[in-house]
């Protein structure tokens, strides 16, 4: 399986962001755990239908916590309501400071890179998340760009 990954986070300022699709609410699996039959099946759902924008998913409503709840919307990037889906909700990611992570290869392990990733910074203190909300975005079958909130730079991580 290739996979490719790096170890350098790029930080960006986002501004305000709009994922519109289908929401799950995942109480019983940690964020990052790969397999869910409910957003497998709004996966299917979703890309039956001719999409106004790019592929993308939104977790929000994180309940940190207890590191277990959140929802998350799987579906499409659009610039506001008028490009919702009748039967989609509309998800918005706050504009802020975001830690971009990049992950190449094949699913799930695409995914679980991704998650490697993220736990490996906020363990080594790279980051610190904000859980304001976090969103991927799918370039190409084979590509996940992932977004996550961070909060302001401390001067002792690199940034």
């Amino acid at each position: 399986m290739n996979r490719r990954t790096t170890d350098e986070i790029e930080f960006v300022e986002l501004g305000e962001t709009f994922v519109a699709g289908l929401p799950v609410r995942s109480p019983k699996r940690p964020l990052g755990d790969l397999r869910d039959r409910n957003v497998e099946r709004a996966w299917s759902s979703v890309l039956q239908e001719d999409l106004p924008g790019p592929l993308a998913s939104i977790y929000t409503d994180h309940a940190p916590e207890n590191d277990s709840y959140y929802t998350q919307v799987v579906g499409y990037q659009c610039s506001g309501i008028d490009q919702v889906l009748r039967g989609h909700v509309l998800a918005r990611v706050p504009p802020g400071r975001y830690a971009r992570f990049v992950s190449l290869g094949e699913f799930p392990d695409v995914v679980a890179d991704l998650w490697e990733q993220i736990h490996g910074a906020e363990g080594s203190g790279r980051i610190s998340r904000t859980f304001t909300g976090d969103f991927e975005v799918y370039p190409n079958a084979f590509r996940i760009e992932l977004y996550v909130s961070v909060g302001p730079a401390t001067g002792k991580a690199p940034a």
